[in-house]
């Protein structure tokens, strides 16, 4: 099995390199084993990268096993032939280690401002995932398309990876999970999705995947909290924690499951922290954890799993929007990477 994490951005403006911190949990994630380091996306949102490409061009230069992603990048809000020149150059710069975790969000200001439309960002994403595919294997060719046209040119960098690197697709609705299956390398679930709309989800992408003859790769993502002392995090971390992922949840969500959990809480019914945890999140000591995953496993067959520490949360004022300080994401990194990943190495 393999296993990922979300970077937090910490950014200290008094220091030389404001993001030394981020930069070293990557570092201790390489050190512990895991396959991928990931960074989010969202423009005019404190708390959030609004370039990570570049960010993770940074992080790939720190590192020399270590994949690095997004998860996710907007990309139907930005030109996809620009976002295939700088993913190239970072798998250049990373000698084949970056994968694209792709996403439409939920934020009708960010294509405003990029002069896209949020309406069409569907029909955006299917043709934006089709020229990074074209640009990417094919030179002097031109496209001409809906959103986009150019006329024939050739991409460089090339891609160091054959044949490009690789796409990973989100989206919870049915024509998005489709849409992986089709344009996509792997699907990326959750991780605000139950396990019960994850496997509905799956099954509508195993199906999909099956028609086409294709490999349904996908990647169970999981917002997550470890530790060595149970009472406190049952106690005190994670009636913290889920109270601030409803306020982020309540803006973002998108699918009816997510949207009853609201209904029945403003409706006054009391629905225990452990009770959202239980479907949505990784928490616990590590043997809870280990015990969640293989849970996830044997209900859905997943082999790949990624975990957001502390992730989720709204921003506070110093702009950052991840419960755990730099020293206690790096000691959940390293303990997940010490008892929790060496449980799945077959």
């Amino acid at each position: 099995m393999r296993f990922s994490l979300s970077l937090p951005t910490i950014r200290r403006p008094e220091l030389a390199d404001p993001f030394q911190e981020t930069f070293e949990l990557a570092r201790i994630a390489e050190e512990e084993g895991f396959d991928t380091a990931t960074i989010g996306h969202h423009h005019f949102m404190p708390g959030n990268q609004s370039d990570p490409l570049t960010f993770m061009a940074a992080v790939a230069a720190r590192t020399s096993t270590l994949r690095v992603g997004t998860g996710i990048f907007l990309l139907p809000v930005h030109h996809p032939v620009r976002v295939a020149e700088q993913v190239a150059t970072i798998d250049q710069i990373s000698g084949g280690r970056i994968s694209l975790g792709v996403g439409s969000g939920w934020w009708p200001l960010e294509y405003e401002v990029q002069g896209s439309d949020f309406h069409e960002r569907g029909a955006r994403m299917e043709e934006a995932l089709q020229i990074l595919r074209h640009v990417w294997t094919r030179e002097e060719e031109g496209w001409n398309g809906r959103f986009w046209s150019f006329p024939e040119l050739t991409v460089h960098p090339r891609p160091v990876q054959t044949p490009h690197p690789p796409l990973w697709v989100a989206g919870v609705v049915d024509a998005a999970v489709e849409r992986a299956a089709r344009l996509g390398d792997a699907w990326l679930c959750g991780p605000v999705q139950s396990l019960a709309k994850a496997k509905s989800c799956l099954e509508i992408y195993r199906s999909a995947c099956r028609a086409r003859s294709r490999r349904a790769d996908w990647v169970l993502r999981r917002f997550a909290w470890i530790g060595t002392d149970r009472r406190r995090i049952r106690q005190e971390i994670l009636p913290r924690y889920i109270d601030g992922l409803l306020s982020h949840w309540r803006e973002s969500t998108e699918d009816d499951v997510e949207r009853d959990l609201f209904t029945r809480l403003d409706a006054g019914e009391r629905i225990t922290p452990e009770e959202i945890a239980a479907d949505r999140l990784l928490w616990g000591i590590p043997e809870d954890v280990i015990a969640q995953i293989e849970r996830y496993r044997l209900e859905t067959g997943c082999d790949h799993v990624h975990a957001a520490f502390g992730a989720g949360m709204p921003a506070r004022d110093d702009e950052y929007s991840t419960l755990g300080e730099f020293e206690e994401q790096a000691e959940m990194i390293r303990l997940f990477g010490r008892e929790v990943i060496p449980a799945f190495r077959d």
